[in-house]
């Protein structure tokens, strides 16, 4: 499987990258990113595209993009920045679409989500209302997408809604995660795999919540 990857600089999407790479059934990854990864990630399959805006897709990138069967979009933060949330993603998905009619085979996208994420627009909220409904704008037009002509039914989205991403090991992780509960918690690593598993095989609902996502984590790196 050929997948694109985004936010591989940050938290959830260095763990998603480096779970990549140990995946055997992942052939190729290609990294969109405003700067460069730390050299000591090293792999034949890996490939990095520097984005100056993520806005604008040029023929070049679209070409190495081409082919691909996956994207897990981790790019995202809790600011309320609409162009981030909306604008970037959304510009992928219109200039990936193109591709589809070429290749002819299934695209699975991912968005990372968040687990207080309101859709619902007109929803009173206590806190972070502005942050939170950004990105329920965001999951609601990417949920939508494939509905639009150009993906010729060959586009599939899925929303994963994660609650607090612990580190992947050390004490004060485990600690907080047993706290937490399985509602409320889950560890970099679990979530990692459980979405890359998504991309591989589908999965039965459009949007993963905290529950489903750490129980196929959990199954998954036993």
């Amino acid at each position: 499987m050929k997948i694109i990857l985004t936010g591989s600089t940050g938290f959830i999407g260095g763990e998603v990258l480096a779970q990549c790479l140990k995946n055997p059934a992942i052939t190729s990854a290609v990294v969109l990113s405003r700067r460069s990864l730390s050299k000591e990630i090293s792999d034949p399959r890996l490939k990095v595209i520097i984005m100056k805006d993520f806005t604008q897709y040029p023929d070049s990138v679209i070409k190495e993009l081409a082919g691909a069967d996956a994207c897990i979009w981790a790019m995202g933060s809790n600011a309320g920045d609409s162009v981030l949330e909306i604008d970037y993603p959304i510009a992928f998905a219109q200039a990936f679409a193109s591709t589809l009619p070429v290749h002819k085979k299934k695209f699975r996208y991912l968005h990372v989500s968040g687990g207080l994420v309101e859709p619902d627009q007109e929803k009173p909220l206590w806190f972070l209302q502005n942050a939170r409904k950004v990105r329920g704008r965001a999951q609601t037009l990417l949920v939508d997408f494939p509905k639009q002509n150009e993906t010729g039914g060959l586009w599939e989205t899925f929303i994963a809604r994660p609650a607090a991403v612990q580190p992947s090991s050390g004490v004060t992780a485990a600690v907080i995660t047993c706290l937490l509960g399985k509602t409320m918690s889950i560890r970099a690593d679990e979530l990692a795999v459980a979405m890359i598993d998504t991309v591989l095989n589908g999965t039965g609902s459009q949007i993963e919540n905290n529950p489903e996502l750490l129980e196929r984590g959990r199954a998954l790196l036993k």
